[in-house]
């Protein structure tokens, strides 16, 4: 017998079909190069708000998003995916969101292995060196980096993908991006390049 959550899912997804839109086709998806997303799984945070994308929208003759979620929006949990979607349509563009006020920066690692091993003691030696992607104890613009160079090492990544970083800040909608040490001293090197040129 269907639980009561079940049946008012069950029930939503009748009230929305007299609007619902078929997303793209496959065939449409292979004919153009997507983007890629790592995103957090929370359900507050939508990739098609704070990108502006609508399934069956104009945009979509031109942009195909692939939504890679997961809690934290972890890249080492988003491999197997694009690998699948990588051998079945090219992609030319990778992008790892994380966002503020994120549930991976309110645990920790020790926390999660606490409460699982009380859940499950039998079990409890299998998740000692568990890791599982936290980031309170590093913060979100760290927990970027780290993603989006695990990405660039990423053995099958097509040659000509690119692969950027950026935090979500849930209470603007506003997104920054997250530089690594390269793009940090580019950007500073330029800004004082600029300031030269003014000083003539």
């Amino acid at each position: 017998m269907a639980s009561l959550k079940l049946k008012e899912f069950l029930k939503r997804n009748e009230d929305s079909l007299p609007n619902h839109q078929a997303p793209p086709s496959l065939r449409d998806i292979v004919s153009i190069e997507p983007k890629a997303g790592s995103i957090c799984i929370y359900a507050r945070v939508d990739p098609r708000d704070y990108f502006g994308l609508q399934f069956g929208g104009e945009q979509f003759r031109h942009i195909i998003a692939l939504v890679v979620r997961n809690a934290g929006g972890r890249a080492v949990d988003a491999f197997r995916s694009l690998e699948v979607m990588g051998t079945i349509a090219p992609i030319d563009l990778i992008i790892v969101v994380h966002h503020t006020d994120c549930g991976a920066l309110f645990t920790n690692e020790e926390e999660i292995r606490s409460k699982l091993s009380h859940r499950a003691p039998a079990h409890a030696a299998s998740i000692q060196d568990k890791w599982f992607g936290t980031f309170q104890d590093i913060g979100i613009d760290e927990s970027i980096r780290h993603d989006v160079e695990e990405i660039r090492k990423w053995a099958f990544l097509p040659a000509k993908a690119q692969v950027v970083g950026y935090a979500l800040d849930i209470e603007t909608g506003s997104m920054r991006e997250r530089l690594n040490w390269l793009g940090r001293l580019l950007l500073s090197y330029s800004k004082m390049n600029a300031q030269s040129v003014l000083r003539r």
